[in-house]
């Protein structure tokens, strides 16, 4: 896509910085679970958060929305 204005460029070192390393990771390589597996595990975290949660009604209907839209046929 071609898009308008100015193109800046920064011309900076690219090295530097320091890594960090965090904890382990929760995946395990090379294993997949299929999707309307996992959907309902997920759907049903977020309905206990919503339960915990002080979000607007407005917010809350958001997130079910969104759940019901990603539904797996």
């Amino acid at each position: 896509m071609q898009g308008e204005g100015q193109i800046e460029n920064d011309f900076g070192p690219s090295t530097g910085g320091t890594t960090q390393n965090g904890g382990q990771s929760p995946m395990i390589d090379g294993t997949t679970r299929p999707y309307n597996e996992v959907y309902g595990e997920y759907a049903a975290e977020a309905k206990r958060t919503l339960g915990r949660t002080q979000l607007p009604a407005s917010m809350q209907d958001k997130v079910k929305q969104y759940f019901d839209q990603i539904q797996p046929d």
